[in-house]
């Protein structure tokens, strides 16, 4: 009896500890590592000079090979309970970090490509616990939300001690659009809180919006504001069309893409994307960003099919392509500034086709989520569009130290879990 109980209270134990790792990672990327080391590495903006890649330091050699060691010690313990994967979406993983790996045989700079690969693969694994053995995606996005409070509230305090650059209010962090970012993600999980049943995490959600629009306010991050409030009211109609017409999230996805791509493109005679950023921006070339994206369209040109390797074509140094350019922009920009642009010139189309799929499959399980949960469900869709959209004007995806990609690989693991005899929900 003794024994039983003791059995039971271990597991009870190891799977809230399992549940709390994607918010220990949130927690590295939102204060540990801003307040640690960050700031030391990347200067207010390109015109002060190139923007420096943060080097794997001393605590990321500790943190991510630790929490992927712990996450295998409970997985281990919990053996017996623990959920599995989906065949094809598992094939569908593995087949697309595989293939970043493999471009290390052609890559510029291989050693780069395995190093920085084999973080985001640390990170992967370090989830994995939490999405096999959380009975609720309510036990893993709730710490969640508690992360990004603390997060909006230190930054916060840091408007008594942080001087505000030419360019925006930076927070913590060493730039002012990482403040925007993770105050807009901040307010994708306020917005969540206000759906649950506690009424603590509702009042917390209540009291961190305000600050975040504050926070969104004198950071002067436009797109990150704007995506604020387009990408809940988005999950929203979508929910809404979800339920009512009962037409999936993956298919109204490609609905609404066809005619926006249409648009853009200039299938409207005398409308395109410049006009979309001059009503922006006020400057018709995305702030520099076209000139960006016609040099990374020409090199992925010349391979299309396989690209130059996972991160090894910007800030890689002399080798890079871009270094030798006489546009000083290109040239210290550490991305094409379009998340799209760079997985094709990285992997070439093999990538960015193994990853659209990836997304697709996100989003039939984030479909599935609406159903049993509408506000986990409606968080996810935010977070899916952000992301999306986020990586039209930046890259996120599989670049650098960023929330985005904790959620990026958080739903990525969700889309594949089966517990219980049913995905994740």
């Amino acid at each position: 009896m003794s024994e039983t109980i003791a059995h039971r209270i271990g597991y009870g134990y190891r799977r809230r500890l399992a549940t709390l790792l994607p918010a220990i990672d949130l927690a590295y990327f939102m204060l540990v590592w801003p307040l640690v080391y960050a700031r030391y590495y990347v200067p207010a903006d390109l015109s002060t000079g190139p923007i420096m890649e943060a080097q794997p330091g001393l605590l990321n050699r500790l943190f991510f090979p630790g929490m992927a060691a712990l996450s295998v010690i409970l997985l281990i313990a919990e053996r017996h309970r623990i959920g599995r994967f989906q065949l094809f979406g598992s094939c569908l993983l593995i087949a697309f970090f595989g293939y970043l790996g493999l471009t290390a045989a052609w890559a510029l700079a291989p050693a780069m490509t395995l190093t920085r690969l084999s973080l985001y693969i640390l990170l992967l694994i370090g989830l994995v616990p939490a999405l096999l053995l959380a009975d609720r995606m309510d036990d893993i996005l709730r710490p969640m939300f508690w992360v990004t409070a603390v997060a909006v509230a230190v930054n916060v305090a840091s408007i008594a001690v942080v001087h505000t650059t030419s360019i925006g209010f930076p927070g913590i962090y060493s730039h002012k659009n990482t403040l925007g970012a993770n105050a807009a993600i901040a307010g994708l999980f306020a917005i969540y809180a206000l759906t649950r049943a506690d009424h603590r995490v509702r009042v917390a959600g209540f009291l961190c919006l305000p600050a975040v629009v504050g926070l969104l306010l004198i950071s002067q991050s436009k797109t990150s504001l704007g995506m604020m409030v387009l990408a809940p009211a988005t999950a929203l109609f979508a929910a809404g069309v979800r339920r009512r017409l009962r037409i999936a999230l993956p298919i109204l996805m490609v609905v609404l893409t066809i005619p926006a791509a249409f648009l853009l493109g200039g299938g409207v005679p005398g409308f395109d994307y410049r006009d979309v950023s001059l009503l922006v921006s006020g400057d018709p070339t995305f702030t520099g960003r076209t000139e960006i994206w016609k040099f990374t369209a020409a090199h992925i040109a010349e391979r299309p099919l396989t690209g130059w390797g996972f991160q090894s074509f910007w800030g890689i140094g002399p080798a890079s392509p871009a270094a030798r350019m006489t546009d000083t922009f290109i040239a210290r920009t550490p991305h094409s500034h379009n998340g799209y642009l760079d997985m094709a010139l990285e992997g070439g189309m093999i990538a960015l086709s193994l990853f659209l799929m990836i997304v697709l499959m996100i989003a039939w399980w984030i479909d599935r989520l609406v159903d049993r949960d509408a506000g986990a469900g409606i968080l996810m869709t935010s977070c899916l569009l952000y992301t999306l959209w986020q990586n039209l004007l930046e890259t996120d995806w599989l670049h650098g130290m960023t929330t985005s990609n904790v959620l990026l690989m958080l739903m990525m693991l969700s889309a594949v879990t089966i517990r219980q005899g049913r995905a994740l929900t």
